[in-house]
């Protein structure tokens, strides 16, 4: 008899690609295997072009005209809640121009299962668009413990993706939900095991596009990320004793910003000589 473990292992998961509703659909993701997972392709045209995605036969499909990953992510949620939608394991959220194989996305989906991990992401290659340098993949690492994960390519857990689905609506940018809202939804549900995976990379294929645009209410991402830090700050004030000092200050007091903040760069040092001994002793060998 199967135990709930492999049970829970067996579970399938959910990918959802965004798609522009005009390019060939699913360009940059290469078919070179069978999914382990269902394919949920959502369309943000919103002009319902689901006669172009006849060969590709996604489980779901969505139709909705969005302005960011925010919109991407609060239809995804209210589609899986209308439609009660529950069983699966891990949902990863994509944009439409990160570079990823359907072998790839199995074992990254392998690999999060092996570990148990309950928010990851792949890791981005070297010539990825990127603005945060920690996510860019790092040979000999398999995963890699990490307080957040970007929202351009988020896999969660599923008890995570619904509870914090509720807020989605904070964000139409979809930023600030990666950085405050996920980690802090994962403290009270106590599903905190949050990493980079190595072993699996992806490419952004396109510039990051979201700052200094002014949204439909009236906000940019800015103003987005400063609002959600607030909201989950008071989060913290209502039950504080699920929280600790050391989260609220490495994870919720730390601002949004393209750079590293001295103080942050300066406690980095004692892992670059430990790196560099590491280099070092590892030439000696060849």
């Amino acid at each position: 008899m199967m135990s709930i473990k492999q049970q829970s292992i067996q579970q399938k998961s959910i990918v959802v690609i965004s798609w522009d509703g005009i390019t060939h659909p699913l360009s940059y993701i290469l078919k070179d295997t069978t999914a382990n997972f269902d394919l949920f392709i959502f369309d943000y045209s919103g002009q319902d072009n689901a006669s172009q995605l006849e060969a590709i036969n996604p489980r779901f499909y969505l139709s909705e005209k969005t302005e960011c990953k925010g919109d991407i992510l609060e239809g995804v949620y209210q589609y899986l809640v209308q439609h009660k939608v529950t069983d699966f394991k891990y949902i990863g959220l994509l944009d439409d121009d990160i570079y990823i194989s359907f072998s790839d996305l199995n074992k990254l989906f392998f690999v999060a299962g092996l570990e148990q991990l309950d928010v990851f992401q792949a890791s981005l290659t070297h010539d990825s668009y990127y603005h945060h340098r920690q996510f860019i993949q790092k040979a000999g690492y398999q995963v890699q413990a990490t307080n957040w994960v970007e929202i351009m390519a988020p896999f969660y857990a599923h008890d995570v993706f619904f509870e914090a689905g509720k807020e989605f609506h904070r964000s139409i940018s979809g930023t600030g939900i990666d950085v405050y809202l996920i980690p802090t939804v994962q403290v009270l549900l106590q599903k905190t095991k949050t990493a980079v995976v190595h072993a699996v990379s992806m490419k952004h294929c396109r510039p990051i596009r979201t700052d200094n645009r002014i949204f439909r209410n009236g906000k940019n991402n800015l103003k987005e990320i400063e609002e959600l830090q607030a909201y989950c700050l008071d989060i913290v004030k209502q039950s504080p004793a699920k929280f600790t000092d050391a989260f609220v200050r490495e994870v919720l007091q730390r601002k949004y910003v393209y750079g590293i903040p001295l103080q942050y760069k300066l406690r980095r040092l004692p892992t670059l000589f430990k790196n560099l001994y590491r280099f070092l002793v590892d030439e000696s060998y060849r």
